[in-house]
């Protein structure tokens, strides 16, 4: 029985010159990234190119944002990978209008212009906000640690550092030893030290190499470049003294100098601490990167960036700020921003809490003679039935005359027992979880492919803006 099969030729060429936009249905994500790249200001990605057009062709940023910003959308980061996709992947090879940057390219364009990159996440911003995709009644500011393109095992001490350098001086200098003895190297030949017939010499010298091929003249001054590395300065030191090794010992990372090791969850990573403050719409209105692991310092920040990021993409200003209790300090608690602040207090109880017990008065009484010096910060601790961390944390504020520690959590305590309260800070796990969920599931970014805090910070921007695309491609979609 025959079957009616579908005739094919693989060596058959086009009858008409094909066009990439029969290639993707209409309603592919690379046709929307490109007219999202069309409508952005891409004046700083131009800022860097000459005017006059001198100098070799490059790549219009306009295509390598695009390619950039649509790798982010599936996940991909890697030069490498996307170089290949470049070539294998049919929306790729749209996004790329049919051309193929090598990874090379990818690598230097998103280092060049990562203050440019930085910036799109306000503009990216500002079209979810003329979507009305923003709704600032409620953000949620959190933290998610994320690994650095860095080894832990790279971490070393000042005292390992100096180690490794000593040590490789000493394999260069054997090596030096070994091939030129007594010599330093730089001396002249014994044929070239008599100065009677070296003129003579230097111009038969001359008449040989002009004599040459351009083979041999290139092999010469690879040997001669060679022998001067060979010759070069030697590295010298004496090994550290047991007095210049005293000290706190002190761990930086060799491959990523400025990410640290930082905790998250039930274990220790290499990383940065990313930051992000999320509307109720899951949108992300401020982003930022730090290396300190500790949330405290990072709450006020964020809130300035917050508002200053709705204000530039005019949006409402922020109703109430919720943060969870890695956030929880006295001044963060009393910060005097126009929006309400929700911090659920430090869960363990630090002494005192509430601002109408009798006790409050005997405190004070103790830090008054800590403060004078006529007790210790042991002593006033164990009398205050707090921990010292906790009793040199109440001295700050006594010595500042800022607001009561307890004061200022038992009032805080006081607004989350409300109902409002309750009810907007119970909104930050469904506000904020869900996007570090999607961006760390779904988007596949788990790990920084760049090194230094400020590539990381516009590396994590970009994902935020990712992020926030791919919010308004939907809302688009529910609403087309």
């Amino acid at each position: 029985m025959a079957i009616n099969v579908r005739p094919f030729d693989r060596e058959q060429l086009f009858l008409m010159p094909p066009s990439v936009s029969d290639w993707l249905p209409d309603g592919h994500l690379a046709w929307f990234v490109l007219d999202v790249v069309a409508e952005l200001d891409l004046a700083g990605f131009y800022a860097g190119h000459r005017e006059d057009g001198r100098g070799g062709a490059v790549y219009d940023p306009a295509v390598m944002l695009a390619v950039l910003v649509y790798a982010y959308c599936v996940g991909e980061r890697s030069s490498r990978r996307i170089e290949r996709r470049l070539v294998e992947d049919v929306a790729f090879r749209v996004v790329a209008a049919n051309q193929c940057p090598d990874h090379a390219t990818l690598a230097r364009f998103r280092g060049r212009h990562e203050d440019a990159i930085a910036e799109l996440f306000s503009q990216v911003l500002g079209l979810c906000v003329a979507e009305g995709l923003v709704t600032s009644g409620v953000v949620a500011i959190d933290g998610t640690k994320v690994e650095a393109n860095a080894s832990a095992w790279s971490n070393r001490t000042r005292r390992q550092i100096a180690e490794e350098i000593l040590a490789e001086a000493e394999r260069v200098d054997a090596a030096e030893d070994e091939a030129l003895g007594d010599r330093t190297g730089g001396e002249l030949p014994e044929r070239w030290a008599d100065r009677r017939d070296r003129r003579a010499r230097l111009r038969e010298a001359l008449h040989q190499l002009d004599a040459q091929g351009a083979a041999d003249w290139e092999t010469y001054m690879a040997a001669r470049a060679a022998k001067e590395k060979a010759a070069g300065r030697k590295l010298g030191g004496r090994k550290p003294t047991k007095q210049s090794q005293r000290g706190k010992v002190r761990h930086v990372n060799t491959t990523d100098p400025e990410s640290r090791m930082v905790r998250a969850r039930n274990r220790f990573l290499q990383g940065y601490n990313a930051q992000a403050a999320v509307s109720e719409d899951h949108i992300i209105v401020a982003a930022d990167v730090t290396n300190v692991g500790n949330d405290t310092t990072c709450f006020e920040p964020m809130v300035a960036a917050t508002n200053d990021n709705l204000a530039g993409a005019g949006a409402d200003p922020v109703g109430v700020f919720v943060a969870d209790a890695g956030y929880w300090s006295t001044d963060n608690a009393s910060l005097a921003v126009t929006a309400e602040v929700l911090i659920s207090p430090v869960p363990a109880t630090r002494g005192i809490t509430n601002r109408h017990d009798p006790r409050l008065k005997k405190r004070r009484a103790v830090l008054t003679r800590l403060h004078a010096g006529k007790i210790s910060v042991r002593q006033a601790a164990e009398q205050m039935g707090v921990s010292e961390t906790w009793a040199r944390e109440l001295l700050r504020a006594y010595r500042s005359d800022g607001p009561d520690p307890a004061a200022v959590r038992s009032e805080m305590e006081d607004r989350l027992a409300t109902e409002a309260g309750a009810a907007s800070y119970a909104k930050r796990k469904t506000t904020v979880e869900p996007v570090f969920g999607n961006i760390k599931a779904n988007l596949r970014f788990r790990r920084f492919s760049r090194r230094s805090l400020p590539a990381v910070t516009s590396e994590w921007q970009l994902v935020c803006a990712t992020h926030n695309l791919l919010k308004l491609r939907r809302h688009q979609m529910a609403i087309a």
